[in-house]
């Protein structure tokens, strides 16, 4: 590997554990004043247009994609973006970002749950493991010390539903025939979820005025934040999937909600759950056993089958 090309694999991983682990942080700033439907809209319409302007100025475009393959982008976008981003984006108006992103970072989990019902992909011991942790992990996190339903808010189920769209989405996103080009198929969701959004947000809204004077300059810079910093960190990743094993990349699942952490409680001053330790430990050593467990047993089991055959 040229070292031009080690140094911008650094430089990508680097955006992408920063970076995403960050957008929940500026989500909270954006929403504080900005209505929810249009952080998306706007955040969305901005990010489609520049990754297919991005796609036809780099000749990604091979041809146009076929009805099928707008359809199924259009459909991935609808529960990633609008049911799994946009939910979670009206609930951190009530819930802080940090708890926002820790119960996100389960969604691998969820995942696996949804393969093994619609794919019918194999879950392993260690599989079942790490989901069982991970989920507790989670139960530590909206527990108080005496319930969970005290924490069990509206705002708080809708990040949960969120989560479950997005891994539902994709799960779907195996079956489902895409525009092979992952710029271009990530441009048609995000420009049609953005539209949708602008426009939906519109209608909803026609009897309310709505002041845009009424924007706080830090919601504004949240919103550009995530519509061009957010967004462009995704560049990053798809040059990862394509120079990277899977099982490295998906690293940032450890990484961004230890960001999101240190953003919401330090920089957005939000207070701290009883149990985030032993929750945030939870999750992360379930990513663990549903990511690698599998991958470090069969390493130990061929170390030890040589030393058995070398002696």
């Amino acid at each position: 590997m040229k070292k031009k090309n080690i140094w911008l694999i650094y430089l990508s991983y680097l955006t992408v554990y920063i970076v995403w682990g960050s957008t929940y942080f500026f989500i909270k700033v954006a929403v504080t004043t900005i209505p929810p439907f249009y952080v998306v809209g706007f955040r969305f319409t901005i990010g489609g247009a520049f990754f297919l302007f991005l796609a036809y100025l780099t000749g990604r475009f091979k041809r146009l994609p076929n009805l099928k393959e707008v359809f199924s982008s259009i459909f991935l976008g609808t529960f990633l973006l609008i049911g799994g981003n946009g939910l979670v984006t009206i609930a951190e108006q009530k819930v802080d970002s940090y708890l926002a992103a820790l119960i996100i970072a389960s969604c691998p989990l969820i995942v696996a749950i949804f393969d093994w019902l619609i794919i019918k992909k194999r879950i392993t011991l260690f599989g079942f493991l790490g989901i069982f942790i991970g989920i507790s992990g989670v139960s530590l996190l909206l527990f108080d010390g005496t319930s969970f339903l005290n924490n069990l808010s509206t705002h708080v189920l809708l990040v949960l539903c969120g989560v479950g769209f997005w891994a539902f989405a994709t799960s779907m996103g195996h079956r489902l025939k895409v525009y092979p080009d992952s710029f271009i198929n990530g441009g048609i969701q995000m420009l049609f979820v953005g539209i949708v959004s602008l426009i939906g947000v519109t209608i909803y809204n026609q009897s309310i005025t709505i002041h845009f004077a009424e924007f706080s300059p830090a919601s504004i810079w949240g919103l550009l934040y995530l519509a061009i910093i957010g967004n462009a960190a995704f560049c990053a990743f798809n040059y990862l999937l394509q120079n990277e094993p899977a099982n490295r990349v998906v690293s940032y699942a450890f990484v961004n909600p230890l960001i999101a952490v240190l953003l919401g409680l330090f920089l957005g001053q939000e207070t701290a759950v009883p149990f985030l330790v032993p929750g945030t430990v939870g999750i992360l050593v379930g990513l663990f056993f549903m990511l690698y467990a599998d991958i470090w047993w069969k390493k130990l089991k061929d170390k030890r089958t040589k030393v058995a055959e070398s002696n």
